[in-house]
């Protein structure tokens, strides 16, 4: 009798391999069996004496043993429940994120245990279904590769929309900041701080949490549970990005009631619109932390497009509406004024587009690199 494995497990396990996942088989079977089935599926087995484990082995070690070798061991055959229970425990003990399948009524307590348990949505007993986190309603191993695919790119976005949110936020409060301490005339009035406001935590903010997943993430290793979202990696960026446009605006903002030693409705209208013309392209310069959008593609995010489309349709308005030129205290800006904005606005988008550029040129080779993006 044989019971050969799904074509689709190999590839999946190659490819966990790849990003980091340390794959563990446990099974009751004999030691020949396990050893025989794991090669089949691509689990590395470099020298039986140390990859495997049996029961009887097992019996005979602590937690904390099991907790020192388990780093070596890739299968662990005439497992009993209490056995995948130990495995369990002693995983997490070494402080991994742990994931464990299992369809049968033995399976449930390790299930329980684990971080994530899946259990098998059609030859899955009801107890292991209750005692999983996930059910895989397919029964098909591979779907748990794009289910950690989901996780790391959605982890992913989260930064993305951190360093938008925080680099803006930090910006702004920098720049009321700044001209209260040097008793200077404040470049944004309320009205027009609210509308940065809703425009931070408005649309173009929300539409970068559902970019597109990077297939590459699982090329990277895989975070520990004590990571941090804001690495020194994000908040290098986003304090280089916030100082970025805080310089930008400033420059415009001087630069515009230098003319005339006062403020105008002109000046506050040139540097309100310099900010919010920052803030795009930063959230643009934020769909992705590591390639440049020429590579992500500039319509691979439709929401993106039309978040971004439509905040500067309402910038529009503001600066050219006459009942929101009252709201806003702004006036009319000729083209001329729009592509010198644009230009200098654009510098944030540039650096971050060279600094993407100059890590993939240094870093290319550097796998703990990726591990802290």
């Amino acid at each position: 009798m044989s019971d050969p494995p799904r074509p689709t497990v190999k590839p999946a396990i190659e490819q966990l391999l790849q990003g980091g996942v340390h794959v563990i088989m446990i099974t009751g079977d004999s030691e020949n069996t396990a050893v025989n089935i794991a090669r089949q599926i691509g689990i590395p087995i470099i020298d039986p004496k140390l990859s495997v484990l049996t029961g009887d082995k097992l019996n005979e070690m602590s937690d904390d043993q099991l907790a020192n070798v388990i780093d070596h061991v890739s299968v662990f055959a005439r497992a009993t429940p209490e056995h995948k229970l130990n495995i369990v425990r002693a995983l997490r003990q070494r402080g991994e994120v742990v994931a464990m399948t299992g369809d049968g009524v033995n399976d449930a307590p390790a299930l329980k245990l684990a971080d994530i348990g899946v259990a098998m949505g059609k030859m899955g007993t009801d107890v292991a279904k209750e005692a999983s986190d996930m059910v895989l309603t397919d029964d098909d191993f591979s779907t748990i590769l794009t289910a950690i695919e989901e996780g790391k790119g959605i982890f992913n976005n989260i930064q993305n929309f951190l360093t938008f949110q925080l680099s803006t936020s930090i910006a702004a409060l920098s720049l009321v900041a700044l001209s209260t301490l040097f008793k200077l005339p404040n470049p944004l009035n309320a009205m027009q701080i609210l509308w940065i406001n809703i425009l931070m935590d408005g649309p173009p903010a929300q539409s970068l949490g559902v970019e597109p997943v990077d297939h590459e993430v699982m090329k990277r290793p895989p975070r520990r549970r004590t990571d941090k979202i804001l690495t020194q990696q994000v908040l290098r960026r986003l304090i280089g990005t916030a100082v970025c446009i805080i310089i930008g605006t400033i420059y415009v903002f001087v630069k515009e009631m230098a003319e005339d030693g006062k403020v105008t409705a002109r000046d506050t209208t040139m540097t309100f619109t310099c900010f919010v013309f920052f803030d795009m392209f930063n959230a643009l310069a934020c769909r992705h932390s590591t390639k440049s959008i020429f590579e992500v593609g500039f319509l691979t995010n439709k929401m993106f497009n039309a978040a971004v489309g439509l905040s500067l349709l309402g910038q529009m308005c503001a600066i050219y509406i006459p009942f929101f030129q009252s709201v806003f205290k702004t006036e009319r800006l000729s083209f001329g004024d729009l592509v010198f904005l644009l230009i200098v606005s654009s510098s944030v988008f540039i650096i971050d587009e060279a600094r993407k550029y100059w890590e993939k040129k240094n870093r290319r080779n550097d796998a703990m690199y990726y591990s802290n993006v």
